[in-house]
C-alpha cells in the first residue's frame, strides 16, 4: 500500500496531515495539527472529526508520537541507538573507594555468622515452652 496521492482518490485526514508536517518541517501539537486538516478539507471541528482525525493519524505508519501532544514524520527519527550501553560502561568503570572493598567483604560475612547464632539462641529459648503445640 503506497501513501501516494492520485487523481481518482480523495486525500485522507492522515495525507493531509503528512503533507502539512512535511511542508512545516517541524513536530506540531496535535490540536493545531487536527485543526489545520480539518480547516483544508472544509469539515466542521467537531469533536467526533477530530477524533477521527487523530486515530487516523495515529494508526498510520508515516507518523510518530513524540510526546507532550506532539506529532511528527517517522522520517525524522534519528536511527535507534541501544540506551543501555552508558549503563555498562557505568558498572565496568572503577570507583575510586574499590581497594577498599575487600577487607568489609570479610567483615561483613563474620557480621552475619555472628547474627545467625545470635538468632538462633534468642528462638531456642523462646521456643521451649512451645513444643509439641500446634501453629
Amino acid at each position: 500500500m503506497t501513501h501516494s496521492l492520485s487523481k481518482k482518490n480523495k486525500p485522507t485526514e492522515a495525507d493531509i496531515a503528512f503533507e502539512i508536517l512535511k511542508a512545516q518541517g517541524n513536530p506540531m501539537h496535535y490540536q493545531n495539527l487536527i485543526e489545520e486538516v480539518l480547516r483544508r478539507l472544509g469539515i466542521s471541528q467537531e469533536a467526533i472529526r477530530i477524533a477521527a482525525a487523530l486515530t487516523q493519524i495515529n494508526l498510520d505508519t508515516r507518523f510518530t508520537f513524540l510526546g507532550k501532544g506532539e506529532w511528527g514524520l517517522k522520517v525524522w527519527d534519528p536511527a535507534k541507538t541501544p540506551r543501555r550501553s552508558p549503563a555498562v560502561a557505568l558498572i565496568n568503570k572503577e570507583s575510586p573507594d574499590e581497594d577498599d572493598k575487600s577487607e568489609p567483604e570479610e567483615l561483613e560475612d563474620d557480621s552475619l555468622d555472628e547474627d545467625v547464632s545470635e538468632t538462633d539462641e534468642i528462638f531456642d529459648e523462646a521456643d521451649e515452652g512451645r513444643r509439641g503445640e500446634k501453629w
